[in-house]
């Protein structure tokens, strides 16, 4: 064997014994990976909804494998959106000490964790499992106004729920993002302005910009759009230093999607619908970026997909989100 055949050989050797430990590796559910990392830690994939379907680690195993450094996950039991069964969840409060171990030697071969509200009352559990694998935020939904709720009557409720949970984050080192979910985009701005606590902010949830009164009130899709554009770049200037987070994903009109492989939707005729991947649809994200340089915006972007093509769909939204964070 000559010396090009040798290096040859070694080579090829030496990627066979890698992608073996690699392997190794990541069936124990621990440990960083051998390979170089892809995206921005910036970019965070929501493992629990963007891999609807996958177990827990098999979802932290494929988002490790596809690049990305940093995670977010849900806290509670299983959950379900438009793509059926959310089984990626920590499900924490049932867990016993041993599996506690397990998930956080999964979760801390990621530089950045995000924590999503479950979908139940149990706050302060959402904030301890935060704290125990060493998130930095909890993102919890805004809520609405009632019905005949006056704005003053709203705000009271809110403010007051917000301050205590802030002051139970405070004790336990983390931040909670307010996440706008609809009604009137004036009552989600006041709500993060009057709140006033210094672990408290806002969670902008690009998609859910589209459930704005002020928006999805607009029969016309492109006039649609372009209020969803200006809705959202109003809402980062406005909110400027209050916003600690981002949930990104795009927004298409109903009429584009194919639901054939989509088998619990949601939407309705006419509408936007949103969650599907950033690098396709109505939102000018460059405009937002260059905005959110303006502002001086330096949090996360967490991915929160429901697209049927989990992994091509979660890759190239974290790549378009990678090309607009290095230009």
């Amino acid at each position: 064997m000559d010396m090009v055949e040798d290096s040859i050989h070694r080579e090829g050797v030496k990627k066979v014994v890698l992608a073996g430990l690699k392997q190794a590796i990541l069936s124990e559910g621990g440990e960083k990976s051998l390979e170089q990392t892809k995206f921005d830690e910036r970019i965070v994939v929501n493992v629990t909804g963007c891999f609807a379907g996958y177990e827990l680690f098999d979802a932290l195993n494929k988002a490790e494998e596809l690049g990305f450094q940093s995670v977010a996950v849900m806290p509670g039991p299983k959950a379900k959106h438009s793509l059926g069964e959310l089984t990626a969840t920590l499900n924490f409060y049932e867990a016993d000490e041993a599996r506690r171990r397990r998930i956080k030697k999964a979760m801390s071969r990621f530089k950045r964790i995000s924590i999503h509200q479950a979908w139940d009352s149990e706050w302060r559990k959402w904030i301890d499992c935060a704290a125990y694998l060493g998130a930095e935020i909890v993102t919890v939904h805004a809520g609405t106004r009632k019905k005949e709720e006056l704005l003053e009557q709203f705000l009271k409720r809110q403010v007051q729920f917000f301050r205590q949970i802030g002051d139970y984050a405070r004790s336990k080192g983390i931040k909670i993002g307010v996440e706008n979910e609809g009604g009137k985009y004036g009552d989600y701005v006041s709500l993060i302005k009057a709140i006033k606590h210094p672990l408290v902010g806002a969670t902008i949830d690009v998609g859910h910009c589209a459930y704005f009164d002020e928006v999805k009130s607009i029969s016309y899709m492109g006039e649609r759009a372009k209020k969803l554009n200006e809705v959202i770049c109003r809402l980062a200037r406005e909110l400027g230093k209050k916003i600690y987070h981002f949930h990104v994903h795009n927004v298409q009109p109903y009429e584009q999607v194919d639901f054939s492989k989509i088998p619990s939707p949601y939407w309705k005729s006419g509408s936007l619908v949103d969650h599907r991947c950033a690098a396709d649809g109505e939102i000018d994200f460059p405009r937002l970026f260059r905005v959110l340089k303006e502002c001086g915006y330096s949090g996360m972007f967490e991915l929160e997909l429901e697209e049927p093509d989990m992994e091509a769909k979660t890759v190239r939204s974290g790549e378009y989100l990678n090309e607009l964070l290095t230009h």
